[in-house]
């Protein structure tokens, strides 16, 4: 590799010595490269990269790419290099004479590298993978060197997105990442008639709820034909799973403690919970609820629940025949 390494930086330098540079930017470029090249020949590679990745954000050739992938490869950077020499090859200006080599080279870094192929929707998002941030579209095929790897994609109005991904050497990841929407505030609505000097606006409601809230359900006991409020504290934990702290009140007084997890998301969710019930009778009483029911939203801060459940007393009074109970639930839940 060491003679083809050679020969790509000498014929670069050419090529670009040749180009009559009309345009200031293409002169800078030109003597930057010199100094480059003598850095490169000194075997001050730092320099070398530093000063090859200058001229190449004043002239953005692929011809540059090729001294900085070069320029890598003695560095011992191979991730690194394998993405400027994927530029190369993908570059408008590409030397076919140096085509093959350049695959060769970038076949033998991929070995010790792991690829990278990203998907966002929008497609316009932006991607922070090795250094900074960067359009998506210029990070679609990236190489990696082995180990976890921390994506970050983002767009404005769109909610960030963090992902971890584990490269490995000689092979490709996929990873497909869609944003969601920010809630969006309303603009405040102006009624009326502009003529009269008076306007109305609308109360504006938050962009998004409080994962704090409460619950008011009422226990029914068809075998005995009893009942009990249940109110107290609900909250969201995710999108998707709850928890409950209330009391119970009624002929038995005492506490009650669950989990409840959303099977679907939206106005109609069937929701399943289990829970704790703990209330006085001759004694502290135990007892073990498993429920599925649903949970319909009339707002976005009022919801309707009911719920068909069975309870199992753990230690029931002598009294009891029979410890397992149908107990259904009907009642409602707030979101501040």
């Amino acid at each position: 590799m060491n003679r083809a390494i050679a020969v790509a930086i000498v014929c670069v330098a050419t090529s670009a010595a040749a180009q009559a540079p009309n345009d200031p930017d293409k002169g800078n470029a030109k003597a930057l490269l010199q100094s480059g090249l003598k850095l490169f020949a000194a075997k001050d590679y730092l320099g070398a990269l530093a000063v090859f990745k200058d001229a190449y954000a004043r002239f953005p050739s692929g011809k540059i790419l090729l001294n900085i992938g070069t320029t890598l490869v003695k560095l011992d950077r191979p991730a690194e290099a394998a993405n400027a020499y994927q530029g190369y090859l993908d570059s408008p200006d590409l030397d076919p004479v140096k085509q093959a080599e350049a695959q060769r080279i970038l076949a033998d870094l991929d070995k010790r590298v792991g690829i990278l192929e990203l998907t966002t929707t929008p497609s316009d998002a932006e991607i922070e993978l090795l250094d900074d941030w960067h359009p998506a579209v210029d990070r679609k095929r990236t190489r990696v060197m082995p180990g976890e790897i921390t994506v970050r994609v983002r767009r404005t109005t769109y909610k960030p997105v963090t992902r971890t991904v584990t490269a490995r050497a000689g092979a490709t990841e996929s990873l497909v990442i869609a944003l969601e929407l920010e809630a969006v505030t309303p603009v405040p609505i102006p009624t009326g008639d502009p003529g009269s000097g008076s306007m109305v606006v609308r109360r504006l409601e938050p962009a998004t709820r409080s994962r704090f809230g409460g619950i008011a359900l009422a226990h029914v006991d068809p075998s005995n034909k009893g009942a009990a409020a249940v109110v107290g504290l609900s909250v969201s934990v995710t999108e998707r799973v709850g928890v409950r702290a209330a009391a119970i009140l009624g002929p038995y007084v005492g506490g009650y403690a669950g989990a409840t997890l959303a099977v679907l998301t939206g106005r109609v969710r069937p929701i399943l919970a289990i829970a704790m019930p703990m209330f006085r009778s001759d004694g502290m009483r135990v007892a073990v609820r498993g429920v599925g029911g649903v949970e319909l939203q009339l707002t976005r801060y009022f919801a309707v629940i009911a719920e068909l459940g069975v309870e199992h007393l753990l230690n029931p009074q002598d009294s009891v025949t029979s410890p397992t109970l149908f107990v259904p639930a009907l009642g409602i839940g707030g979101r501040l």
